[in-house]
């Protein structure tokens, strides 16, 4: 009612200059003025006589409000999307406060709780960011009772977090905004996850015995002997391929922003020196080399993740002019070790063939073998397909470093190491990258495939690989063997591996099937015969076109499995069974099934 009051006022007042203005004019001039009074008591006596029913009915709600209470209380106030997460926020705050002002005597609380609820979101903020919150000379019962808010509001915040996410992954509609959100926590949880694995290293590790490092790097220097490998060298200063590689390089960087059209400041700045080493490439070449034989401490590299909905993917962003030199590098030792043959022909993905083009070639291969599909003596075809388990999180950089220096000039294994031994920031987080290597990195191709034959040599053994591989000067092609005597001297008769996807196919003599078996059993005996529950199948193939799960079989697979899986040590990597598949073509078992680069593949020989 002030307003209507207000209006009033104004209203008496402009009547008041209205009458002025029209009788203060001409020769009366400012004038004794005239009765202002009567009008305006006119005014007011019909604004009492409007306005009082209004106040008696305000006065009359208002009492009764005061005595009975709102009518609406009964119904509960509906909580909006945007009030959930406030809502139960500011709840668990009141409670928290409710608690230490309980706890309070009464002098003390006026100017503590805002203090105190500082202190509240300070608590949260360094729980978000991983990091330990302590605060010098508070009392005890109140740090604990903090500590008790910021457990539960993590738990609260850590679920939420969880049920978005599956929420997304199945395709509910989901606000954008939560989405986003969903990706931030979704970041923030893995990250504290990832700093705890690192800090585990430091306090425990490194996981990788001394018997275990040595064993893998002697396999590794009698493999490179066997080859008669030479060392890649420093790139020398003036290196024929120089500006071709880099210009390659160069390329490569620029070709993700043929797209995109709008692009920040960092983006902006890597265009710009991409440019100039286009420009004068002399003097990028010899930065580079520079960088590679004397920077070991590298600016942070940012991570944020990409949220393909049904899973993240991490990406990593690297200062430009390291971009560049790792880039740099990348084309160089690709383009050397091809030279050399550092990689056979059983890794993959190669040039030789586009995915589909790979999984026909081993069809084929599979079709080609001596008496592959004969089993009126009891033998047995086993097709192993597999991944290894956390490749690039268990990478040792200590001993990649050693690896490295056996095919590589020592100063570039120093600086490949040292790069992957950065800060890794997202907003308000950080930690040292001291285990594992990061995958962002332009060269981190070449280091995974380098890691992975050493795992390729672990599972095959040194002279089955070699027979794989075939002679140093004249290596075999992907698949094929000198001669039909090589090709049945060992059970493992083709190996694949997609980067960190592998493919074995063995074949056993009733004999050798036999022996596994049974070492099998003894380590896994097997009374009520429940090996073949929990047995992968591939689902999607029709019920008889899949693999029969007879007692033999299963066993078989199983043990095979288990054979393979005792070759890699754990500290390294392994394999997972549940992500596993193990196919096996007997007499009772007339198909080979496998899945390889998407494509689900079924053969059904014809005899």
């Amino acid at each position: 009612y002030k307003y209507r009051l207000m209006r009033q006022i104004r209203m008496c007042k402009d009547l008041k200059h209205l009458i002025y203005y029209r009788f203060n004019t001409g020769p009366v001039g400012k004038g004794p003025g005239c009765g202002i009074w009567a009008p305006g008591w006119r005014v007011w006596l019909f604004f009492l006589r409007g306005v009082v029913p209004l106040l008696e009915r305000w006065l009359g709600n208002l009492l009764a409000r005061q005595f009975e209470g709102r009518s609406s209380k009964g119904i509960a106030k509906t909580v909006t999307k945007q009030r959930v997460e406030s809502h139960y926020d500011l709840e668990l705050r009141a409670a928290v406060m409710h608690d230490i002002l309980d706890m309070m005597p009464e002098g003390v609380k006026a100017n503590k709780s805002r203090t105190i609820l500082q202190h509240l979101s300070e608590a949260w903020r360094c729980w978000k960011a991983n990091i330990p919150w302590k605060v010098p000379g508070m009392p005890a019962p109140i740090e604990n009772m903090i500590l008790r808010y910021v457990k539960s509001k993590a738990d609260w915040w850590t679920n939420v977090a969880h049920y978005n996410r599956e929420r997304i992954r199945r395709g509910a509609t989901v606000d954008k905004t939560v989405t986003k959100k969903n990706l931030g926590r979704l970041t923030r949880l893995w990250l504290k996850a990832e700093q705890e694995r690192q800090h585990n290293y430091l306090k425990d590790g490194p996981y990788v015995s001394a018997e275990e490092a040595v064993a893998i790097y002697t396999t590794m220097v009698h493999w490179l002997e066997s080859r008669k490998f030479s060392p890649i060298p420093f790139p020398p200063l003036s290196y024929k391929h120089d500006t071709k590689l880099l210009i390659l390089a160069l390329e490569r960087l620029k070709e993700s922003y043929s797209a995109a059209s709008r692009l920040n400041q960092t983006q902006r700045e890597e265009l710009g020196l991409i440019e100039q080493a286009y420009d004068n490439p002399h003097e990028a070449l010899s930065r580079i080399k520079r960088h590679l034989l004397t920077q070991r401490a590298f600016k942070e590299v940012t991570i944020e993740f990409m949220d393909l909905y049904s899973h993240l993917v991490p990406v990593y962003d690297v200062e430009p002019l390291e971009k560049i030199t790792d880039a740099y590098l990348d084309q160089y030792l690709w383009y050397e070790s091809d030279r050399r043959h550092l990689l056979p022909s059983w890794v993959k993905p190669a040039d030789t063939e586009p995915p589909p083009l790979l999984v026909y070639k081993w069809c084929l291969g599979v079709n080609n073998l001596q008496d592959i599909w004969d089993t009126s003596k009891g033998d047995c075809v086993v097709c192993v397909e597999s991944s290894f388990v956390k490749m690039y999180e268990k990478v040792d950089l200590t001993l990649l470093n050693r690896l490295l220096r056996l095919i590589l000039d020592h100063n570039i294994a120093d600086y490949m190491t040292a790069k992957n031994n950065v800060n890794v920031t997202f907003k308000d987080m950080n930690h040292t990258n001291s285990y594992g290597i990061l995958r962002g990195l332009q060269f981190a191709s070449f280091v995974m495939q380098y890691y992975g034959l050493m795992l390729d040599l672990l599972v095959l053994g040194l002279s089955r690989a070699a027979e794989i591989a075939g002679p140093p000067n004249v290596p075999n092609d992907f698949l094929q063997f000198r001669d039909t005597a090589t090709e049945v001297r060992h059970p493992i008769r083709l190996y694949s591996r997609y980067i960190d996807r592998l493919h074995i196919l063995l074949r056993l003599s009733a004999e050798e099937c036999k022996d596994l078996i049974q070492r099998y059993l003894t380590e896994h005996p097997d009374p009520n015969n429940e090996n073949m529950v929990g047995y992968n199948n591939r689902k999607c193939w029709p019920r008889d076109s899949r693999m029969r799960l007879m007692k033999h079989d299963v066993n078989l697979g199983r043990a095979v499995f288990w054979d393979i899986k005792n070759r890699l040590p754990r500290s390294v990597t392994t394999v997972d069974w549940e992500e596993s598949f193990v196919s096996v073509y007997s007499k009772d078992n007339p198909n080979l099934l496998f899945n390889m680069c998407g494509f689900e593949v079924r053969i059904l020989p014809k005899i």
